[in-house]
C-alpha cells in the first residue's frame, strides 16, 4: 500500500514517545509530524493538513487532548483521530467516540496493535478516494 501521500501528526507530550512512534511510522513510507502541545499540534494541522492524528488525551499544563480533538475536528473534519492514553474508563472512551475519534488505544502501545489501527484507518481513507 504506497502511504507516501498519508500524513500523519502526533500530539503526546512524552518526547520519546513521540520520537519512536515517528520512527516508526517514517520507515512505513509515512510523512510524519510531531507536536508536544495543543497550539502546537493545530499550527501543523492548519500548515500540513495531516490525514491521520494520533492524540494522547492527557497532555502536559492542564492541557486536554479532548480539547485537541474537538480543534481538529472543528478545523480539519476529514482528519481521522485515534486517542491513546493509559486511562481504560469506559466513559472516557465514550466521550472521545462521541467527539470523533475512530480508534481508543490504551498504552503500553505495540507496535502491531499501533500499525494494524493506523493501516485500517489508511485504507479506509483510500478506499473513500
Amino acid at each position: 500500500m504506497n502511504k507516501k501521500k498519508i500524513k500523519l501528526l502526533i500530539v503526546d507530550d512524552e518526547k520519546d514517545i513521540c520520537k519512536f512512534i515517528k520512527l516508526l511510522f517514517k520507515r512505513e513510507g509515512f510523512l510524519v509530524y510531531s507536536a508536544f502541545s495543543s497550539a502546537a499540534a493545530i499550527r501543523i494541522l492548519k500548515k500540513e493538513q495531516p490525514q491521520i492524528a494520533l492524540l494522547d488525551i492527557y497532555l502536559k499544563r492542564g492541557e486536554s487532548g479532548l480539547d485537541t480533538l474537538k480543534q481538529i475536528r472543528a478545523l480539519a473534519p476529514a482528519c481521522k483521530c485515534i486517542m491513546v492514553t493509559w486511562d481504560k474508563a469506559v466513559n472516557k472512551i465514550k466521550e472521545t467516540k462521541a467527539q470523533g475519534a475512530i480508534f481508543y488505544l490504551i498504552k503500553p502501545l505495540t507496535i502491531d496493535r499501533l500499525l494494524k489501527v493506523v493501516n485500517r484507518v489508511v485504507k479506509n481513507i483510500k478506499q473513500k478516494g
